[in-house]
C-alpha cells in the first residue's frame, strides 16, 4: 500500500511539474493574482515567474514613489472624529516644514531607486539577447567546424586511397 501511495504522489508530482513548466506564470495556474503574505523565495522561480516578480515589484515600486501623507484625513467616529481630524491637519501643518524636507530627500531617493531598477532590468534584458547571440554564433561555428573537419576527412581518405 506504501508503494502505491508513493508512485501517485510521485505521479501528482510530475504532473504538477509540468504544468508548472508549461505556464507562463503562477497566476495562470491559480487564475488570478496570488496574495501572499511570506517572503517569496526568488531562487526557487523560473525565469519567466522572476520576470513577472520583477515586474510587479518595479510597479510596486513606482507606484509608492511619493511617500508623503496623502491631505485627505478622515475619521469614521461619529463624535470624536472631527476633533481628531482638526487635531490631526494642525499637527501636519505645525510639522509640515521640518518632515517636508525629509520627504523631498526622500521621494528623490525613491525615484531615483525605481530608475536604477528599472535601467537593471533593461540592461539584463539586453545582457540575455547578448548571451543567446553569442551562443547561436558558438553553435554555427561548430557546425562549420563539423563540416570542415568532415571534409578534410574525405580528402585524407581519398589521398590515401591514390
Amino acid at each position: 500500500m506504501d508503494k502505491h501511495i508513493k508512485d501517485e504522489i510521485a505521479k501528482l508530482k510530475e504532473y504538477f511539474r509540468v504544468r508548472k513548466d508549461s505556464a507562463a506564470g503562477l497566476e495562470e495556474l491559480t487564475g488570478g493574482p496570488i496574495q501572499h503574505h511570506f517572503p517569496v523565495d526568488l531562487w526557487q522561480l523560473s525565469d519567466s515567474e522572476l520576470d513577472g516578480e520583477m515586474g510587479k515589484r518595479l510597479s510596486f515600486l513606482n507606484d509608492d514613489i511619493d511617500c508623503r501623507p496623502t491631505p485627505d484625513i478622515t475619521s469614521h467616529r461619529r463624535f470624536i472624529g472631527p476633533a481628531i481630524v482638526w487635531f490631526k491637519k494642525l499637527i501636519f501643518k505645525i510639522f509640515r516644514p521640518y518632515t517636508n524636507t525629509l520627504f523631498v530627500h526622500q521621494n528623490r531617493f525613491n525615484d531615483q531607486l525605481v530608475a536604477f531598477h528599472l535601467a537593471t532590468f533593461i540592461r539584463l534584458r539586453r545582457l540575455e539577447e547578448k548571451v543567446r547571440n553569442l551562443e547561436r554564433q558558438e553553435q554555427e561555428i561548430k557546425e562549420q567546424l563539423e563540416d570542415l573537419s568532415g571534409v578534410q576527412g574525405s580528402h585524407t581518405a581519398k589521398h590515401e586511397a591514390d
